[in-house]
């Protein structure tokens, strides 16, 4: 074929693709004509449904006795894996704000009076964290607030609708929920569910299984208790080792601590708190720098005030910008929470510096240094303290303890200011609803007496 004629052909069939090009003019009306009418976007009809099986057939529920199944028993044997999808009718019917109840502290007896338990609604996802228990709603709830009880565990109780706010020493917040059986009101079967709301998941787990098999009415089996921890120099390998002092990283430390305390952000201020907890306690690091530490919280020695400054306002307002309470009429829950925990490290960093001072023996000198500072600030806040034992009673046995600690040396001083009446009334409220402060009153009282 010649040049000429393959040149031809080629322009021949790039005419012919430019007229079949939909996008050049004069073509587009010929492949995609204007419509008629407006079209409407179609899309796929949504649609939801739950898929249950009878509840006969799940077998137990959460936290049961099968231990070999795991940590939290084993998953239905029938239906989907996993939690059942929520049916918002249901919902939508039990969110009614006429229904709701307020939360009340429990009463002398350490009752927990349920009478009629609300049927689990069809759908409900229940925690794995639940059981179900061959007994009625009422002996129940009488096991798990004796469980409650001797765990010194915070609890206020709904009876109307069969639940618990619960909150232990180390401010984990959990809830329990009682139900029915769905359909059955009248069944001798309770569905019993735990719910962590905040804090250490590993605190709860050990909290959560002791009250479940509480509900079952099995003994759970005493809190192991680990022996207190010596300091670091009495251990047996360091025995004939002298061991330098090094001030200079114990002071960096509180450095540290002092500067987090002096941040304007929330988490630096917590964080600076639980530090200096850490550093007044014996068994988390040595004996030079809880001497240090202690020094700081209580007398403001090595140049410094600004650590028992903060100490100071957190006992007496929960706050290390002084008093707040002009600023604001009211605080959310969160707020809240986190006022009453830092108050409560507050309270934790105290007792720490006055058993380790009792322990090496200055505390006798330094109250009567500072003795201001212990007659008008702090024994004053430890009575409030422990006068408030029905709404926080985890600070309330913190105060006690702090008071057992100072009787030997300002007896007197104590006992004027009213705490001998705050610590009896406390330890009435305590014998049925927190052992520990029962416990740590009784032991309070006979130090003043």
């Amino acid at each position: 074929m010649s040049d000429q004629q393959c040149s031809s052909s080629s322009d021949a069939g790039k005419g012919a693709r430019r007229t079949r090009n939909p996008l050049s003019t004069g073509g587009a009306s010929t492949v995609f004509p204007t419509p008629s009418r407006q079209l409407e976007e179609e899309g796929p009809t949504m649609r939801s449904v739950a898929i249950l099986s009878p509840a006969a057939d799940h077998g137990p529920i959460g936290l049961h006795t099968n231990r070999i199944a795991g940590l939290y028993g084993t998953k239905p044997s029938t239906g989907l894996p996993g939690r059942p999808t929520t049916d918002f009718g249901q919902l939508k019917k039990s969110s009614a704000p006429s229904s709701k109840q307020p939360f009340d502290v429990a009463p002398t007896g350490n009752k927990w009076s349920v009478q009629q338990l609300e049927p689990l609604p069809t759908g409900f996802p229940l925690e794995r964290t639940s059981r179900r228990v061959n007994a009625i709603g009422s002996i129940v709830a009488e096991r798990i607030a004796a469980c409650l009880f001797e765990r010194s565990i915070e609890a206020k109780y709904n009876d109307v609708e069969g639940k618990a706010k619960c909150r232990t020493s180390d401010y984990v917040s959990f809830r329990i929920r009682l139900f029915a059986p769905s359909g059955d009101i009248d069944s001798t079967t309770t569905i019993v569910e735990v719910q962590r709301r905040k804090g250490s998941a590993f605190n709860f787990s050990k909290d959560c299984r002791a009250i479940l098999d509480a509900a079952e009415g099995r003994a759970s089996s005493p809190q192991t208790k680990m022996p207190p921890l010596k300091p670091i120099s009495a251990m047996s390998c360091l025995q004939g080792i002298k061991i330098d002092n090094d001030d200079d990283n114990d002071r960096a430390d509180l450095k540290a601590t002092e500067e987090l305390l002096s941040m304007d952000q929330s988490d630096s201020n917590l964080l600076g708190l639980e530090n200096l907890e850490e550093l007044t306690r014996q068994s988390s690091t040595s004996q030079n720098a809880v001497r240090l530490a202690t020094k700081n919280v209580v007398s403001g020695e090595d140049d410094s005030t600004s650590i028992r400054a903060a100490i100071t306002s957190l006992l007496q307002h929960s706050s290390l910008r002084g008093d707040q309470s002009h600023l604001r009429t009211s605080k959310d829950e969160i707020e809240t929470d986190y006022d009453e925990r830092m108050h409560n490290l507050s309270l934790s960093v105290v007792h720490n510096a006055l058993s380790f001072m009792a322990e090496e023996g200055s505390l006798t000198e330094l109250t009567r240094m500072h003795s201001g500072w212990f007659r008008d600030t702090l024994i004053p806040v430890l009575i409030r303290d422990v006068d408030g034992a029905r709404d926080r009673p985890h600070d309330a046995c913190l105060a006690a303890k702090c008071l057992h600690c100072l009787a030997p040396y300002a007896q007197r001083s104590i006992a004027d200011a009213g705490a001998v009446e705050a610590l009896v009334e406390a330890q009435s409220f305590a014998a049925d609803n927190h052992a520990s402060l029962a416990n740590m009153a009784d032991r309070a009282i006979g130090a003043l007496r």
